[in-house]
């Protein structure tokens, strides 16, 4: 979180109690109140850092000067957060983000009665887990992993490495960085950081997010018999892992401590009440979706409860639908023709790109599955290169793709990757495949190809 967090002193957190106390009021009151989950009153009260938006309504509700009770001295030091590997990722799956106050709520229920544990989330595809964890991150500030999705480089000394730094920055342990090569090979020694870390809690929770336990890469885990990442299997007193996973993939997890298993399927009221704030939000900061609205001759309750209903609880097939909306991807789209569900979205847009034409266009289908296979960010330039055709020819198709995509700058070059895991198994589908003609192995050979001649020239 960076300069965007704050915490109290303690005799600022003093001073809040007493007015919360004055107020009559409860921190779970308080929550409600300032809008924000009770793990974030609970860090405040514990002076973990949580948001400046947080630590501001807080401090309002409360009838409290900020500037007398903010720590003044934290602007003073560095701050490790400010160097978080991932604040890429929690950013980008935080925006927007609405409500889910019931499965935080739950979380905080786990860690407040349970002396250690796993909490394990499971969910299909664009329910927002990723998200969830990112927003519990963003206000805990706790130490988190992403396996990041459509990555082939998920294996575990990748997350042993990221974590076993985060704690030994965090809590200040006894230990050189760079690690050694011994230190991520197995989970020997991260879990020898954890016992440190249990010793040095101070009587607080430890929490550590690791997301995506089904996109880890578990062909390179020397020990086949051991918990995924090699997550422990015995935790000390006091360390808790929040974790989530794809509905219908088992990942090797055998644990003695205590454990639950929140599936989202089973809050589909709750689900559907965010899912229809979320659409309120876009609605109500977008011009274009009013528009497009009144084009339809509807009232806006009606759209929101019929792309809610079309959505099937799916935050992923919004954001595609009012990505689509807003931009006039499809001229001639009305609410009726709106596909349902996530999987008929990819296909409406498959088709709406033309790629099951006849004849087929196979330079649209090869940037595509170009992009899909390098699973990395990659230049428009790399992928021409790839393909043979111009750099303007790849623009022009992956301008009717950026919905799927997730663009960024690197070493001065904008690259392109897939958004989601979803999409990439939509390509891989073997009708999708089949009906689109293409040949992964002659895809990748392409690319092989090509990096071999930049690497030895025409040998």
């Amino acid at each position: 979180m960076g300069r965007n967090s704050r915490r109290a002193t303690q005799a600022g957190i003093s001073e809040a109690e007493k007015a919360l106390k004055r107020k009559g009021s409860t921190k779970q009151g308080l929550a409600t109140e300032v809008g924000c989950g009770s793990n974030v009153i609970s860090n405040f009260f514990n002076r973990t850092k949580i948001d400046n938006r947080f630590f501001k309504g807080i401090c309002t509700a409360l009838g409290l000067d900020e500037k007398k009770i903010v720590d003044l001295s934290e602007d003073a030091e560095p701050d490790i957060d400010d160097a978080h590997p991932f604040q890429t990722i929690i950013d980008n799956k935080t925006r927007d983000f609405v409500g889910r106050e019931y499965v935080f709520a739950e979380i905080a229920k786990f860690i407040n009665s349970k002396t250690n544990g796993y909490f394990t989330i499971i969910g299909d595809p664009g329910m927002g887990k990723s998200a969830i964890l990112a927003k519990y991150v963003q206000d805990s500030g706790c130490v988190a992993h992403f396996n990041v999705e459509n990555d082939q480089d998920n294996p575990p000394s990748k997350f042993l490495e990221s974590v076993c730094k985060q704690l030994i920055k965090k809590y200040q342990l006894s230990y050189s960085l760079p690690l050694s090569a011994d230190a991520t090979s197995d989970g020997a020694f991260f879990k020898k950081l954890l016992d440190e870390v249990a010793l040095k809690r101070n009587g607080k929770s430890v929490v550590i997010a690791v997301d995506a336990l089904d996109e880890v890469d578990q062909s390179s885990q020397k020990n086949k018999n051991a918990n995924i990442l090699y997550l422990p299997r015995y935790l000390p007193k006091g360390i808790y892992f929040i974790t989530t996973i794809r509905r219908g993939v088992d990942v090797p997890l055998v644990t003695d401590a205590p454990q639950q298993i929140f599936k989202l399927m089973d809050y589909q009221e709750q689900s559907s009440e965010d899912i229809c704030t979320y659409i309120q939000n876009r609605v109500n900061g977008s011009e274009k979706i009013r528009q497009w609205i009144k084009k339809q001759k509807v009232t806006e309750e009606k759209f929101i409860d019929e792309i809610a209903t079309r959505s099937e609880n799916n935050f992923m097939y919004l954001v595609y639908v009012l990505y689509g909306i807003e931009e006039d991807i499809y001229p001639d789209l009305n609410l009726d023709s709106l596909p349902l569900g996530l999987q008929k979205y990819y296909e409406f847009h498959w088709q709406k790109m033309g790629m099951n034409d006849i004849p087929r266009s196979n330079v649209k289908i090869n940037v595509i599955y170009h992009l899909a296979e390098t699973r990395q960010p990659i230049s428009c330039q790399l992928i021409s290169e790839y393909i043979g055709e111009t750099p303007l020819t790849v623009q022009d198709v992956l301008k009717e793709w950026l919905q799927f995509l997730h663009k960024r700058t690197l070493e001065g070059q904008v690259c392109y990757s897939i958004y989601h895991s979803d999409f990439w198994r939509f390509l891989h589908k073997h009708e999708i495949i089949e009906a689109a003609g293409v040949s992964i192995k002659k895809i990748n050979k392409q690319k092989t190809d090509i990096l071999w001649e930049a690497v030895f020239g025409d040998e």
